[in-house]
C-alpha cells in the first residue's frame, strides 16, 4: 500500500521530521507577536453597513473622535472643587480631553442651579459630577491604563473612571493557560503511560503553536479567536493522539518489531480519524461562510488547527514514540475510566422502541424551545463595575450616536436639530449649530470647536439617549433616527456601539440558515462516503441534531438570554467536535456485526467505544467549562458553556441512545455488501 510505505519511510527518516515540525514552531513562535489582537468588531461587519462605513469617515475626517473615551464620576464636592480636579485631571498625561457643563454654559456668571435641569441632569445630578473624558493613545496601552490609575488615585473614595472599553486579552491568556493545565491532567489520569502522556501534550503543543503563528495569513485575529481556538484544538485533538496510542498497543501486540508496528499504528489511526477529523474540519469550515467575518475567522483557525493537529499527530507523535518507546514502557500506570457495563443488558429492541419514541418526543420538543429563545447580539459585554452601575443610576444608560451628514447645508441641520430634541430618550443633542448661535461665521469659531464637528465634507452631530447598550428599544430608536434623516439627506450614517450592534445583529440573523445547511450538507457527505451507506448520515445527524437542540432549548428554560453568534457557532462546533461519538460507535458496530448479531454487536460497540468517547467528552467539557469560569467576556463565557453542556449531551446520545438506534435499524444501515467489504480490508 502506498500509504502505508510513505508512512514508514517518514517514520524512519523521524530526524528529519523532528526538524521540520521544530523549525515550524520556531517560525511561528517568532511571528506569534506580530499577530494582532483586535476587540475592533466594526472591522468584521461587510462593507455595506452604515455603521462602518461612518466609522471609516470619522477615523478620515475625525479622528481625535475614536479615540479611547469614558466617564468619570465626582462625588461630593462643590461646584469650585470640581472645577479645580478638571484642572487636574487634564494635566495627566495620556488625557486628551476632559468635558464637563462649563464647557457649554459659563459658570461664572449662571450659577449651576439656574441651568436647565435637561441640560443640567447630564453633567450633574445629586450632587455628583460626570465628566466626559478622552485618552491619547488605545485603551490598551500603558500610557491610557497609568492615566486611569492617576484619576482613581487623585478622587480616591470619592469617585473614579467608569464606562471605558476594557480588553479581555489579559483574563483570556490566564483563562487559556487553567484550561491547558486541566485538560493535561485529563490526559496524565486517562493514558496508561506517564511518558506517553507527556508526548501527547508536547506534539498538541507544537500544533497549537503552529497554529497560533500561522494565523499571521489573517494579519489580525480578534479576541474571541484567540481565546476560543487554542482550548478548542487542544480539546478537539486528543482523541487523534489516544487512537494512535490504542493502535500502537495493538500492533505491539502482534509484533514487538518496531519498525512494522508504528508505521501499522500510523496506517490504521489514520484510517480511523481521517474520518472524525474531516467532519470536525467541515463543521467549522462551515462557520468560514459567515459574512459577519468573526465567526468566519473562528471558523478558519479551527479548521487549520485541527488539520495541523492531525498532521501532527500522524507524523510527529509516531517520530516521538519510537524515541522513547523504553520510557513509555517503564512508565506505564493504570487507568480508571467507567465502563458502564450495566447498560449492556438494557440494549434490546423493545427498550429500542422506547429509547426512539422517546428521542423524537425530545428532539421535537427542544427544536419548538429553541426557537422561543431570546437573544443578545453584542459579543463583549462585560458586568459593570460597582462605579459603573452608580453612574447609570444616577445619570442614565448614556448611550451616545454619532449622525456624519453633509456639511453644506447648515439650515438643514437646524430643522433636523429642531426634531430630533422631539426625541423621548433623547439626554442631549450636540452639533456645532447648539454650541455657537446658527449664522455665526466660520472664521469667528475657534478651531478646536470647529474641529469636533465640521470636516472639508462633513458635519457631526452628537446624540445621547437614556437607552441600553442594547435592547429592542434601542434598535427601533436606531431605525426611527435612520428615517428622521432621510426625510433630510439623501446621504447620512449613524454609527456608535448600539449602532455596530444593530448592524451585526441583522448580518448574523442572515448567516444562520447558511451556516446550518452547509455544515449538514458537508458532514453528510463526508459520513456518507465513509460509510458508503445513506440512512447512516442521517441517522448520525439526527442523533447530534437532537443533541443540540436540547442544548440549545435549556436557555428558554432557564429564562436567560444568550449571544445569537454563540448560537450559530454552537450549532456548527458540538455538530462537528461530537458526531465523532457517532462515528466511533457507528463504525465498532459494524466491525461486529461481521460476526454477531445487531444486539450482541451494539453491546460489544458500546464497551469497545466508551474509552475513546468518554476522555475525548472529558477534555472538550474541561474545555468548555474553563472558558465560562474565567473570563468575563458573555459570549465567551456562553460559549464555554454550550460547548461544555453540548458535550455532555452529544455524548450521552451517542453511549445510550445510538445503540439503542443501531438494533432497531440495522437492516437499513447494514447489508452483507458493506459487511463484505468491511471485512476484506
Amino acid at each position: 500500500m502506498v500509504v502505508l510505505k510513505v508512512l514508514t519511510y517518514l517514520n524512519k527518516k523521524g530526524k528529519y521530521v523532528i526538524v521540520v515540525f521544530a523549525a515550524l514552531l520556531v517560525i511561528s513562535l517568532l511571528v506569534f507577536p506580530f499577530v494582532k489582537i483586535t476587540d475592533d468588531r466594526v472591522d468584521y461587519l461587510p462593507d455595506s453597513s452604515e455603521a462602518k462605513q461612518g466609522l471609516v469617515i470619522l477615523n478620515e475626517e475625525f479622528s481625535d473622535v475614536l479615540k479611547a473615551n469614558g466617564k468619570v464620576l465626582i462625588k461630593n464636592k462643590t461646584v469650585n472643587e470640581i472645577l479645580n480636579l478638571k484642572m487636574e485631571i487634564k494635566k495627566i498625561p495620556g488625557v486628551l480631553s476632559v468635558i464637563w457643563i462649563d464647557d457649554f454654559v459659563d459658570l461664572t456668571t449662571i450659577p449651576i442651579e439656574y441651568i436647565p435641569e435637561n441640560v443640567r441632569d447630564n453633567f450633574y445630578k445629586d450632587n455628583k459630577a460626570l465628566f466626559d473624558i478622552t485618552f491619547t493613545d488605545e485603551i490598551n496601552s500603558e500610557v491610557t491604563k497609568n492615566a486611569i490609575r492617576e484619576i482613581n488615585t487623585l478622587l480616591k473614595d470619592n469617585g473614579g473612571v467608569g464606562l471605558t472599553p476594557r480588553s479581555v486579552v489579559g483574563v483570556a491568556t490566564l483563562a487559556i493557560i487553567v484550561a491547558v493545565a486541566i485538560v493535561v491532567l485529563v490526559v496524565v489520569i486517562f493514558t496508561d503511560s506517564f511518558m506517553a502522556s507527556l508526548l501527547i501534550l508536547v506534539t498538541l503543543g507544537v500544533s497549537i503553536g503552529i497554529n497560533l503563528g500561522t494565523n499571521i495569513i489573517f494579519g489580525k485575529i480578534s479576541d474571541i479567536t484567540f481565546i476560543a481556538s487554542s482550548v478548542i484544538q487542544l480539546a478537539v485533538s486528543i482523541d487523534y493522539c489516544l487512537v494512535f496510542m490504542k493502535k500502537l498497543k495493538d500492533a505491539r501486540s502482534i509484533t514487538n518489531d518496531l519498525d512494522q508496528a508504528i508505521p501499522q499504528a500510523m496506517y490504521q489511526s489514520l484510517k480511523t480519524v481521517l474520518a472524525s477529523s474531516l467532519t470536525t474540519i467541515a463543521g467549522f469550515l462551515a462557520i468560514g461562510i459567515m459574512k459577519y467575518r468573526i465567526g468566519a475567522e473562528l471558523g478558519l483557525v479551527l479548521a487549520k488547527g485541527v488539520t495541523i493537529s492531525l498532521i501532527s499527530v500522524i507524523l510527529l507523535l509516531p517520530v516521538l514514540v519510537r524515541l522513547y518507546i523504553k520510557a513509555i514502557d517503564k512508565t506505564n500506570h493504570r487507568i480508571y475510566i467507567p465502563h458502564f457495563k450495566f447498560y449492556q443488558r438494557w440494549i434490546k429492541k423493545p427498550v429500542g422502541i422506547g429509547v426512539l419514541v422517546g428521542l423524537v418526543l425530545i428532539g421535537g420538543f427542544s427544536f419548538y424551545f429553541q426557537n422561543q429563545n431570546k437573544y443578545t447580539y453584542s459579543d463583549n459585554q462585560v458586568e459593570y463595575t460597582e462605579l459603573e452601575k452608580e453612574i447609570v443610576n444616577t445619570f442614565g444608560e448614556y448611550n451616545q450616536f454619532i449622525l456624519i451628514i453633509p456639511n453644506n447645508e447648515p439650515a438643514k441641520e437646524v430643522q433636523l436639530l429642531n426634531q430630533l430634541q422631539a426625541l423621548e430618550t433623547l439626554q442631549s443633542v450636540t452639533s456645532l449649530y447648539t454650541i455657537v448661535p446658527y449664522g455665526t461665521p466660520l472664521e469667528m469659531i475657534p478651531p478646536q470647536v470647529k474641529a469636533q464637528f465640521l470636516s472639508d465634507n462633513h458635519s457631526l452631530i452628537y446624540i445621547t439617549l437614556d437607552v441600553p447598550i442594547e435592547s429592542d428599544v434601542t434598535f427601533k430608536t436606531i431605525d426611527t433616527l435612520r428615517d428622521i434623516v432621510k426625510d433630510y439627506y439623501d446621504t447620512s450614517y449613524l454609527t456608535g456601539e448600539s449602532v455596530v450592534i444593530y448592524d451585526s445583529k441583522l448580518v448574523i440573523e442572515e448567516d444562520y440558515l447558511y451556516v446550518l445547511i452547509a455544515s449538514l450538507v458537508a458532514i453528510g457527505l463526508i459520513v456518507f462516503f465513509t460509510f458508503r451507506k445513506l440512512t447512516i448520515p442521517i441517522l448520525l445527524l439526527i442523533v447530534i441534531e437532537s443533541a443540540i437542540w436540547v442544548n440549545m432549548a435549556i436557555p428558554y428554560f432557564q429564562k436567560i438570554e444568550f449571544a445569537y453568534l454563540g448560537y450559530i457557532l454552537i450549532s456548527s462546533i458540538q455538530l462537528g467536535a461530537t458526531i465523532d461519538y457517532a462515528i466511533i460507535m457507528t463504525d465498532n458496530y459494524l466491525k461486529e456485526r461481521r460476526s454477531n448479531s445487531p444486539i450482541v454487536a451494539s453491546q460489544k460497540a458500546f464497551v469497545a467505544s466508551i474509552e475513546a468517547i468518554f476522555v475525548s467528552i472529558l477534555a472538550l467539557i474541561i474545555a468548555g467549562f474553563s472558558l465560562t469560569m474565567m473570563m468575563e467576556m458573555d459570549l465567551i463565557r456562553q460559549l464555554g458553556i454550550l460547548i461544555g453542556r453540548g458535550t455532555i449531551i452529544s455524548g450521552l446520545f451517542s453511549l445510550f441512545i445510538l445503540p439503542q438506534l443501531l438494533v432497531l435499524f440495522d437492516k437499513l444501515i447494514v447489508n452483507k455488501k458493506l459487511i463484505n467489504e468491511k471485512a476484506g480490508k
